[in-house]
């Protein structure tokens, strides 16, 4: 009886698994140069985002629907670097997404989740 009570204590203490989450993503490029160019429009519901550098420029992106400036917002490193993506999971912006090439032409992958 006591090994039931305490096997049952001890049971309760234990945090259950972590809960699988599926979401719908898909996947999009846009190349962009040094003019700011429209990514991926805003979306109110949208739940994962995720941009990632696929040139070997340095890539500038504003993710509140605002025009990207050079040496302004969020840096992409160029592709293979540290800090060539950024994720959103949670707090995930709605807003449109932006970017701009610091020099030359560059392509964005852009992984949306709904």
């Amino acid at each position: 009886m006591r090994l039931a009570l305490a096997l049952a204590l001890v049971l309760s203490l234990v945090p259950p698994a972590a809960a699988e989450t599926t979401i719908n993503a898909h996947h999009t490029w846009t190349t962009i140069g040094q003019n700011s160019r429209l990514v991926r429009a805003s979306l109110s519901f949208r739940t994962y985002l995720g941009l990632i550098n696929d040139g070997s420029n340095v890539v500038y992106c504003t993710v509140d629907s605002q025009v990207a400036i050079a040496n302004e917002g969020i840096r992409l490193a160029a592709a293979g670097t540290t800090g060539d993506r950024v994720v959103f999971d949670r707090n995930v912006p709605q807003g449109s997404v932006h970017c701009i090439a610091a020099t030359g032409d560059n392509r964005i992958l852009v992984i949306e989740g709904r």
